[in-house]
């Protein structure tokens, strides 16, 4: 394995920010950057949020993300990660390979949400009840993370806030 790969999680409901601060971050720290919704657009299928198609986007993108962080540097994956059966492959995987592991949950008033999932995005389609949907299910973390309010202060200082807690863990 190469020592310097490193896995950051970028994870949250729907609308709060997720791609677009993982896209940022990656820019910030030069790494590659994967994304579940960009995955469900690829299929060529009809795009859903079935348990079916959550675990084969799912499962996707846990190959592309072990492919590159074999390749060594820095990766970030973002997703829901709603269940704990998501998140754990990629928890399992760094752990047996001694990959360093980074989670940032991103979070947001719901009304921003509200306001956000209303709009045309351009990987996503998950609108109001996808994420009233997710939220219901949603199991929260055990493992050390970072929440990151994306509806607080400036972008670049939620960047600055992420590098840092990446940089002292």
């Amino acid at each position: 394995m190469n020592s310097n790969a490193r896995l950051i999680m970028v994870m949250g409901l729907p609308g709060t920010g997720k791609t677009w601060f993982a896209g940022a971050l990656a820019k910030e720290l030069g790494a590659a950057h994967f994304n579940s919704d960009r995955i469900r657009k690829e299929s060529g299928g009809p795009v859903g949020y079935t348990t079916m198609d959550k675990a084969r986007v799912y499962e996707e993108l846990f190959e592309r993300v072990t492919d590159a962080l074999q390749q060594g540097g820095t990766v970030i994956v973002d997703a829901t990660f709603s269940k704990h059966s998501y998140r754990q492959p990629y928890l399992q995987w760094a752990t047996a390979h001694m990959v360093p592991v980074h989670l940032l949950v991103m979070q947001a008033a719901e009304e921003v949400i509200a306001e956000r999932v209303g709009k045309k995005r351009a990987d996503s389609d998950a609108d109001f009840a996808v994420y009233q949907r997710i939220k219901a299910e949603y199991e929260p973390l055990t493992e050390d993370h970072l929440v990151v309010h994306s509806d607080e202060g400036s972008m670049d200082d939620r960047i600055a806030e992420a590098v840092e807690y990446i940089a002292h863990r």
